[in-house]
């Protein structure tokens, strides 16, 4: 039994995710023409209820995922309500019906902010649940070696990452194992297509870890808080920004998790030896 259902067989995306060029390279016996594997790009159209909400630009594999997900961060779907119905068509456009609204985030929709994101390049914003959103106080704990043991599990798993070198990876864990991963042009699509996968799968990532091997920015921290995960690692490192929240907001940050070391930035209190 596949335990990441929601992914597609390697052989079958990774014709639709790399696409093969033929490139030439200088190096130390001079230059030659070879065959080097790039990953693809494509715009997907994203449309609640009949209404477009967004076009992003995003690696070709999870687009249902990536558009719950993105939907879900931004506040247009809630995490305790269903989907009615959701259809994805080969020109990229993701249809999604609920039998809800949220006027709150309808009238908010041009409020953007433009951001430092790969792949995507905006948020939408929310003000007042930015500002409501709860401190997490969590009382779960994890071992430095599962730490290294999770970030060297989320590399192994970079498949796009290995074969292109233009990719970040984002995982949903436990303690013990990695639950959802996935991998996008864009580090924000990237987690936002793991928390899609997990909707879509009936997971909740509340009190999970979330892991991506991107920088971390104030968004990608207001994501997980959103989702209550009280613990974020990164094979890169944050902004200020991020550092902050995270010590107001009651998250573990941990930055630049490379062979036997990592970088704690914030409530290193739940990270045993």
């Amino acid at each position: 039994m596949n335990e990441y259902p929601f992914i597609r067989s390697v052989a079958y995306w990774m014709k639709d995710s790399l696409k093969s060029f033929q490139v030439e390279t200088i190096g130390e016996k001079g230059r030659k023409e070879e065959e080097t594997f790039i990953i693809a790009e494509s715009p997907v159209t994203l449309f609640l209820n009949d209404k477009e909400v967004v076009t992003l630009l995003a690696t070709p594999e999870n687009m249902k995922e990536l558009a719950i997900g993105f939907l879900l961060s931004e506040g247009w779907l809630r995490g305790d309500k269903p989907v009615k119905k959701i259809e994805l068509d080969p020109q990229g456009v993701v249809r999604i019906w609920v039998n809800y609204r949220n006027p709150l985030t309808e009238k908010l929709f041009l409020r953007r902010t433009i951001t430092s994101g790969c792949g995507k390049g905006t948020i939408f914003y929310n003000v007042l649940d930015s500002l409501g959103a709860k401190k997490i106080r969590s009382a779960a704990k994890i071992s430095q070696a599962q730490v290294f043991k999770l970030m060297q599990e989320l590399n192994q798993r970079s498949v796009l990452y290995r074969k292109s070198g233009s990719v970040h990876g984002a995982a949903l864990a436990e303690r013990g194992r990695i639950r959802f991963f996935c991998e996008d042009i864009g580090r924000h699509n990237a987690v936002d297509k793991i928390f899609g996968a997990a909707f879509l799968q009936g997971f909740s990532p509340d009190g999970k870890i979330l892991l991506t091997s991107g920088r971390v920015s104030s968004e990608i921290l207001v994501k997980a808080i959103k989702r209550r995960i009280p613990f974020l690692f990164s094979y890169s490192g944050p902004t200020d920004l991020a550092v902050n929240i995270a010590r107001e907001m009651g998250v573990t940050l941990i930055g630049y998790v490379r062979g036997k070391k990592m970088r704690i930035y914030s409530h290193g209190e739940r990270i045993g030896p």
